[in-house]
């Protein structure tokens, strides 16, 4: 079963972006999927941070780049 998810990445050059992927998606795989180093930002679903090993739910997902990255 697949899941679809908005992702709004702030600061970063990705903006807008559609994903689908498998339940059981961990963030931090999407993080892998997006380019984005785990450690240079911020993930909130609903306005609430979630750890990058939590099951990815359906729904908006918010990322904020946290860290300069060069």
């Amino acid at each position: 079963m697949n899941i679809q998810m908005h992702i709004e990445v702030l600061n970063s050059d990705i903006s807008n972006t559609e994903l689908e992927v498998s339940q059981g998606t961990t963030y931090e795989k999407i993080l892998e999927t997006l380019g984005l180093n785990q450690e240079t930002v911020l993930i909130l679903k609903d306005g609430q941070a979630v750890p990058v090993d939590g099951m990815a739910l359906s729904g908006s997902l918010k990322i904020i780049c946290i860290a300069s990255q060069g």
